[in-house]
């Protein structure tokens, strides 16, 4: 661990445990087949009922609840898409039933997924991590590790290993496999039971409005509102650029966010601020790789969903290196190449291009009611 444990995205995220997948289900069927698309979906609830009971056992701090994930309509556009986006994980809930669930403003309605939970992310990695040193693991943290062929350079000695694996998401050396986009959270003071029952969530669901720029939310354990969301922009060559994890425009657009969703919100100070970047392949889909022959092995590409998907490439990958078949190892991204991004300067200026246009697309839909354009365009260069 190059800094300390938690510091990446294991401790920084915003705390879903969700059976979502970056790409599309129906995109999904169309690239895999049905019996692949519902197999994966298979999996990944049975992963979040596993992180579960893990987290119940070692790191209860965490504050694990399962009670599903809320994305919610605010104009026609978004009532339309979502909607037409309803299948048999996603429940369409009119505005009358939902509204008894969370109290948005312009509520058309949302819908609901039973499959996901809400966590601590840090508690629940320090609990892990305490957990593995007292069986014996060793975390070193503030080295530096890069991978090599003859194993692994820790600052400066050489650690040998029979097997390697290189887990850093977008903390790698991408190339073109992956770009790196900065997601960016804010949380809120500490909120009273008072403002609570005008905003909702009593379950501590999950929740995000239906824009086509990605947002989440969640109530925390400790009654604060932590939302996050994108808007920065990707670094050129798909450099790290800590600077953009606090990138002020974005956290600033959050903050009005929600405050447009809950205007109980007015006067409430948002205390916390921060950001990270999360690993994305061209075709949005995870990679777990391994080649016994090496010993080498790899996983990542999340997209931002990837606290049960880490869980679930990591079971795969325990599989595969123990050479032990089970139902995870034949789930249709395993030991597939990654699709490579295109070039620079086209990899700059398109990523960035459809970052701006998304929002530009929102805002459209919120002005008009109508499905957007702009989001007509952009939809198939995204390959979701």
């Amino acid at each position: 661990e190059a800094k300390s444990t938690g510091y990446g995205a294991s401790g920084r995220n915003g705390g879903w445990v969700s059976s979502d997948y970056p790409v599309y289900r129906k995109t999904l069927e169309k690239r895999h087949g049905l019996d692949a698309t519902d197999n994966l979906f298979k999996e990944l609830a049975n992963a979040i009922d596993e992180i579960g009971q893990i987290s119940g056992q070692i790191a209860p701090k965490a504050s694990f609840v399962k009670s599903g994930t809320v994305t919610f309509a605010r104009n026609k556009a978004q009532e339309r898409r979502l909607k037409e986006s309803a299948d048999s994980e996603h429940f369409w809930k009119p505005a009358g039933e939902l509204g008894q669930l969370i109290q948005v403003t312009d509520l058309r309605g949302g819908l609901f997924n039973p499959q996901c939970a809400t966590i601590n992310p840090f508690q629940l990695v320090l609990g892990l991590a305490n957990y593995l040193e007292s069986k014996g693991v060793v975390i070193a943290e503030g080295v530096f590790a890069t991978q090599t062929n003859g194993g692994v350079l820790a600052n400066s000695s050489l650690v040998k290993a029979p097997v390697v694996i290189r887990a850093s998401e977008a903390y790698s050396n991408p190339g073109r496999e992956f770009i790196p986009l900065y997601s960016l959270m804010i949380a809120s003071e500490a909120l009273s039971e008072e403002i609570w029952d005008q905003i909702g969530v009593k379950d501590r669901f999950t929740f995000a409005e239906g824009t086509h720029l990605v947002n989440y939310a969640q109530r925390t354990a400790d009654n604060r509102l932590a939302i996050g969301g994108r808007g920065a922009s990707y670094p050129f060559g798909s450099k790290l650029i800590e600077e953009k994890e606090m990138t002020s425009s974005v956290h600033q657009s959050l903050e009005i966010m929600a405050k447009r969703w809950f205007p109980v919100l007015k006067n409430v100070k948002f205390t916390h601020a921060w950001g990270g970047a999360v690993a994305i392949t061209r075709n949005w889909e995870p990679y777990v790789q391994f080649d016994k022959s090496t010993g080498s092995a790899r996983l990542g590409g999340y997209a931002g969903d990837g606290v049960t998907m880490s869980y679930l490439a990591s079971k795969i990958l325990a599989d595969l290196i123990v050479g032990r078949e089970s139902n995870v190892t034949n789930l249709h991204f395993v030991n597939r190449e990654i699709r490579k991004w295109e070039i620079e300067p086209l990899r700059y200026l398109a990523v960035n291009s459809l970052v701006k246009l998304s929002g530009i697309a929102d805002k459209e839909e919120a002005r008009t009611g109508r499905p957007s354009l702009v989001s007509r365009l952009i939809s198939p260069l995204i390959l979701r």
